[in-house]
């Protein structure tokens, strides 16, 4: 049996193949972690309306990812082949793939695009132009470039692994709403509706593949994903600590402050009760700093007073700790933790 097939069999990665084959994308910890800013911040704070934009095309973007997730959801593909969304490889340097579509015979990589407005892409400068009803023009990173990067990069990543295969890409623009002006370039951009059709016309005369080498290859690709982690939001945004609101969120009204109570934790405003409303504060933590948490960053921020009661709640929670009872400290994976709430 070869390996692919003996890691399926055993379960080891049936998680893995769950994650990217078949499956619509989970959000990105980006977003989750601008939302963490969001509601800790005054909203007259200096870096709420860049958070606030930034948060925007995020969530546009995740949204668009996801219209093409629909489309390979609903269709059956009578070729053998591989899913893969949100695909983080490396190559001479780390990659991200939207969308991979893989068989013994070829391969194809998908850049999605959710943009407003009326879109122009230029040759040269290689760009995005965007323009909206109000006058306002933006330049974006040419989805093109991008693309044909991403393909370049995905060959050399299979050229190292001694395998070669056709390297496709197309872009593909969420909604059939969006209007956009392309130069003269051998890129398809599609939408999602026509990717089938797209796929279906690319040749399949004899595979390059056998099943071995494939289903080889498939295993390599799940082992080769590396899940980005952004950095620290106060970090990437510049917001000092001091200004981040602390507290407990209460899980039902959303008024931060919830009091400790022996069996958890009360809101004073709508006086709803909850157990484990600490976790989301503590994840916040996590998201908007990203540094190894002491028992006394704990207190300070979920507003408790006793070292025993912060040990307790820490010592609940699925965190790595290093050290003593007295400089220990505690980091959350927040991948693997994200996971565990969808």
């Amino acid at each position: 049996m070869d390996e692919y097939g003996r890691l399926l069999d055993s379960g080891i990665i049936e998680k893995e193949l769950t994650i990217f084959i078949h499956k619509r994308r989970r959000a990105p910890l980006l977003l989750e972690g601008l939302e963490a800013a969001m509601r800790r911040l005054p909203i007259h704070h200096e870096a709420f309306p860049t958070l606030r934009s930034k948060h925007a095309a995020v969530k546009a973007g995740f949204g668009g990812e996801q219209e093409l997730d629909k489309v390979f959801e609903s269709y059956s593909f009578s070729m053998k082949h591989g899913i893969f969304h949100d695909l983080s490889l490396s190559s001479s340097t780390f990659f991200q793939v939207d969308t991979l579509f893989i068989t013994p015979w070829y391969a194809v990589l998908f850049e999605v695009k959710n943009i407003s407005g009326e879109l122009t892409v230029t040759e040269n400068p290689p760009q995005l132009i965007r323009t909206l009803e109000s006058g306002q023009v933006n330049g974006f990173k040419s989805p093109i470039v991008q693309l044909q990067s991403n393909c370049e990069l995905f060959r050399d990543w299979l050229y190292s692994r001694e395998l070669s295969l056709p390297v496709y890409g197309a872009v593909v623009m969420a909604y059939a709403s969006q209007r956009i002006e392309v130069f003269d370039t051998k890129i398809p951009v599609l939408f999602p509706s026509s990717v089938p059709s797209y796929i279906r016309k690319l040749p399949t005369t004899s595979p390059l593949l056998d099943d071995a080498t494939f289903n080889s290859l498939l295993s390599l690709l799940v082992n080769g994903h590396r899940q980005f982690i952004p950095y620290p939001i106060c970090d990437t945004y510049s917001i000092r600590r001091s200004d981040v609101r602390t507290g407990v969120m209460c899980p039902e009204c959303g008024v931060i402050g919830m009091e400790k109570y022996k069996a958890g934790w009360r809101c004073l405003s709508c006086r709803r009760t909850s157990r484990d409303a600490h976790k989301q504060a503590l994840r916040d933590w996590f998201l908007l700093f990203g540094d190894e948490m002491r028992n006394k960053d704990c207190r300070e921020f979920l507003q408790v007073d006793r070292q025993q009661t912060a040990h307790r709640l820490l010592a609940s929670m699925p965190l790595k700790s290093k050290g003593t009872y007295r400089d220990r400290t505690y980091t959350m994976e927040l991948l693997l933790e994200s996971e565990k709430r969808t």
